[in-house]
């Protein structure tokens, strides 16, 4: 008959069980770690394809209503135009200019702004001012989850210089 303490028998014992629970257990909370910064990325880079999606609309739009001061138009809330009262080039720009805004209220996270600023004023990369009536399409949003201590700031803002026909 064997003994229970020969050689042949030996196991593990319960403080190399614990330990080894103890590291698994390590592994999996940096797992999960992870797996919140990779989710807080994810957003940041869908609020910023929004931003660039919403920016080249807006610059298309500027581009279809030539001769119109794009620094003195201002967003409006409604429509004012039918088939029968069609609108003027300043109209149609104010409704462009409102749509973009509240486009970026929904598709962007809390506190999104748009404006259109004149480039040389701005003076940020890629709105440098290359030309004297060159115009950026400045787009600001808060982003999710961030501090302020970390790599990233608590606002992030996309910038679109365009040079209106």
């Amino acid at each position: 008959m064997q003994s229970f303490h020969s050689p042949r028998n030996q196991g593990f014992t319960l403080i190399e069980v614990l330990v080894s629970m103890v590291i698994l257990a390590i592994g999996l909370l940096g797992l999960a770690g992870l797996r919140v910064i990779a989710l807080r990325d994810s957003q940041d880079a869908y609020a910023m394809q929004q931003a660039i999606l919403l920016a080249t609309d807006m610059q298309a739009r500027m581009r279809s209503n030539v001769g119109v001061d794009w620094l003195t138009i201002s967003p409006n809330t409604s429509t004012l135009c039918t088939k029968t009262a069609p609108c003027t080039k300043a109209q149609l720009a104010s409704n462009d200019y409102g749509e973009w805004v509240r486009n970026a209220q929904k598709s962007l996270p809390s506190k999104a702004t748009v404006t259109i600023q004149l480039s040389s004023r701005v003076n940020k990369a890629p709105c440098i001012g290359s030309t004297s009536n060159a115009l950026c399409l400045v787009t600001s949003w808060t982003r999710a989850n961030t501090k302020t201590s970390g790599i990233f700031s608590q606002n992030a803002t996309f910038y679109l210089e365009i040079i209106p026909s």
